[in-house]
């Protein structure tokens, strides 16, 4: 697990909420607090959708790319929030890319006090003492930032 510090947070913000940066990540979880606290769980609601449509989804998380919106929605106007809080978490798909190692592999995202940080972790599906599927995914997550022309600083 490692911390990082976002130098730039407008144009973090900017590649969050109005590029399709992080459109292929699942939302698990977001708070933002404004005039009042907005959450949102990430879970699909599968109970929402017709039987036919149930069939169709395989994804328990709902992506960002549908969520998006609204929280530009809510961010969005002449002041700041007082606090974001996103957690991300990569498809299996992607998973399998950072390691063969089954786990599920968490991208936190923290606003607070006009500080931007980003967090990394991951749940493995059986217990180990290596962790060598923690640094995949850190350095995993430090590429996918470097490609985005995201700077960092490890804290």
């Amino acid at each position: 697990m490692i911390a990082l510090l976002i130098h730039d947070t407008k144009e973090f913000m900017n590649l969050l909420l109005k590029q399709k940066s992080f459109d292929d990540f699942y939302m698990r979880q977001i708070d933002i607090t404004t005039f009042t606290l907005f959450q949102i769980d990430g879970k699909r609601n599968k109970q929402y959708y017709s039987l036919a449509e149930q069939e169709l989804i395989k994804d328990n998380y709902c992506f960002w790319e549908e969520i998006r919106p609204y929280a530009f929605q809510i961010v969005k106007g002449q002041k700041l929030p007082k606090s974001i809080k996103i957690v991300f978490s990569l498809p299996k798909n992607k998973a399998d890319a950072v390691s063969s190692t089954p786990a599920t592999f968490f991208l936190n995202i923290i606003f607070e006090q006009n500080t931007l940080m980003c967090t990394t972790g991951c749940s493995l599906k059986t217990f180990s003492m290596d962790k060598t599927v923690e640094y995949d995914w850190d350095n995993w997550v430090i590429a996918f930032f470097h490609e985005l022309k995201i700077a960092v600083t490890k804290q």
